[in-house]
């Protein structure tokens, strides 16, 4: 269902242009009202589907990611420069992000909480929103579909079924531009577009 990691490609140093030390990619993040309800409902799947020994993803990285940056095909302006112009064209409608099952992912080891429909639909739409603000700019972005998904924590031996959970709702009214720290549990952000 989800495939190869979402950054396979972007790991090495320079390769989104901004010298990263790991991939540049939009995602969408709880704000900080959401956050401590979305650390709670985390603990709380933890214990409906009996797991213990599951290290937590840190609050401060729990994220839905939607897509890489977009990488340069015919780049006029500097990569800063074409990310805040394409910011200024980008537009995509909020909407209500709902995550009601959990699967793993990545040989069993990442316990991963999903999207419903209607939530995957947006993250797709925004997908292909980012790709067009981004595509007079000289920047190609992914316009296929995804999983959305957001990862909880991590465990050997975790159950391979999808397990229907608690469902957790809040509201998207923005995604952001990260840097994620390759080896470290830390995300620059680089920039925030906003959802009208």
């Amino acid at each position: 269902m989800f495939g190869d990691d979402l950054f396979s490609g972007s790991l090495e140093p320079d390769a989104n242009g901004f010298d990263a030390i790991g991939p540049t990619f939009f995602a969408i993040y709880p704000s900080g009202q959401d956050l401590p309800r979305m650390v709670e409902w985390q603990a709380r799947v933890f214990r409906q589907l009996g797991l213990s020994g599951v290290t937590p993803r840190p609050p401060e990285i729990l994220h839905v990611s939607v897509a890489e940056c977009g990488k340069p095909k015919q780049q006029r302006q500097p990569l800063d420069v074409a990310l805040k112009l394409a910011a200024e064209r980008f537009s995509y409608p909020s909407f209500e992000l709902t995550l009601e099952a959990c699967v793993c992912f990545g040989a069993d080891r990442a316990l991963v909480a999903v999207a419903d429909a209607a939530g995957m639909r947006d993250v797709d739409g925004l997908r292909v929103a980012l790709a067009d603000a981004q595509k007079p700019f000289g920047l190609q972005g992914s316009r296929g579909k995804g999983a959305a998904h957001l990862t909880l924590g991590y465990r050997d031996n975790l159950p391979a079924e999808r397990q229907p959970v608690e469902p957790i709702s809040f509201r998207v009214e923005a995604v952001d531009l990260v840097v994620s720290h390759v080896g470290h549990t830390r995300h620059i952000h680089q920039a925030r577009w906003l959802l009208s």
